[in-house]
């Protein structure tokens, strides 16, 4: 369903998916309405339709590996009611904001360097913003901030919050925070009090359950300490009904999966919010100099000299409200998930 209303928007690219999962790139022009609507985009929805997903990496999408497994995800709609749906009529109604790949954090697994836009950098994030606003602003009724960096850390994203125009998006309903939430604090949430209305889901990205393994190893430049009081914080506001917390599964962090799902049940326990677990097999993104860099990480791979040992981990997690891109995995237990 998401090439039909969805649209990924980087520096230099545009998907209609998440672009780990659907990495053809649709951007023609800066018109990202014309992009939209594309010789190329209409290829991909139509590949969609006749069930090839040729253009789809089952692996990596959670939902297309359930449905390659036999099982089948609420994010697919039968042929015949997709027909009489919304969706028969292609819209970008959701989108999210990946051209600024500013972050307070340097995590391994996304990136060499740390990034922080400034001067040039920063005017054209600007500059795509009042494009997006303008091509396809009047379609969009949900917006995720963001794809790339952290929406809090970013001096262009922060002030698209704080003096939000609610006249560029007449259809918005929602806003979608994805963050690692280490600048998530009570005074900036006041600072962007204009969207507080917009904002009912978030989800939060951590791949550790402890303090050095998050602060040297998978989260460099994090605050441990900080990301648990912001959590419980984050984890109260009214607004946000709904929240998705994340672990990117690499050699560095396998083992405190079981820990993280234990740490994440605590924290919302009472809280009276739905919540899911999502354990994502890691990408190369092009942030390891070496493939057999990458290679140490991808736990995943069957090559791997700790394979055996992932899997036994991945099964003690392997449950409800839990979510993964693993289920090429042979030996999980079907019962259980």
């Amino acid at each position: 369903m998401f090439p039909f209303s969805y649209s990924e928007i980087s520096e230099n690219h545009q998907w209609l998916c998440c672009p780990s999962w659907l990495k053809e790139d649709i951007k023609e022009s800066e018109d990202y309405g014309k992009n939209w609507y594309s010789d190329k985009s209409n290829k991909i929805r139509e590949s969609i339709l006749d069930g090839s997903y040729k253009y789809c990496d089952a692996k990596q999408c959670p939902y297309l590996s359930e449905l390659d497994n036999g099982r089948v995800s609420n994010k697919f709609i039968p042929k015949d009611q997709f027909e009489n749906s919304r969706l028969a009529t292609p819209e970008p109604r959701t989108i999210t904001f990946g051209w600024d790949p500013s972050c307070n954090l340097q995590c391994p697994s996304c990136r060499l360097n740390f990034v922080n836009y400034k001067g040039e950098l920063r005017d054209k994030v600007d500059v795509t913003i009042d494009n997006v606003s303008d091509t396809i602003g009047k379609y969009i009724e949900n917006i995720t901030l963001c794809g790339a960096g952290d929406p809090f850390f970013s001096k262009s994203y922060v002030n698209f919050m704080k003096n939000f125009d609610s006249s560029k998006f007449p259809k918005l309903k929602k806003i979608h925070i994805h963050t690692n939430a280490n600048l998530w604090t009570p005074k900036l949430w006041k600072q962007v009090n204009k969207v507080h209305k917009y904002i009912s889901s978030c989800e939060i990205s951590i791949d550790a359950a402890t303090k050095d393994t998050y602060e040297n190893k998978v989260r460099l430049r994090g605050d441990w300490d900080l990301l648990q009081s912001n959590l419980q914080f984050i984890s109260k506001i009214p607004s946000i009904n709904v929240m998705r917390f994340s672990f990117v599964v690499q050699q560095k962090n396998y083992t405190e999966m079981r820990m993280f799902y234990e740490m994440i049940t605590d924290l919302m326990k009472g809280k009276n919010k739905k919540y899911e677990i999502y354990f994502n097999a890691i990408t190369d993104w092009g942030a390891y100099p070496t493939n057999e860099l990458f290679k140490q990480e991808e736990i995943h791979d069957p090559n791997h000299p700790e394979y055996e040992q992932f899997v036994k981990e991945l099964k003690k997690v392997t449950r409800a409200g839990v979510i993964h891109n693993f289920h090429h995995i042979d030996t999980l237990d079907a019962s259980l998930i």
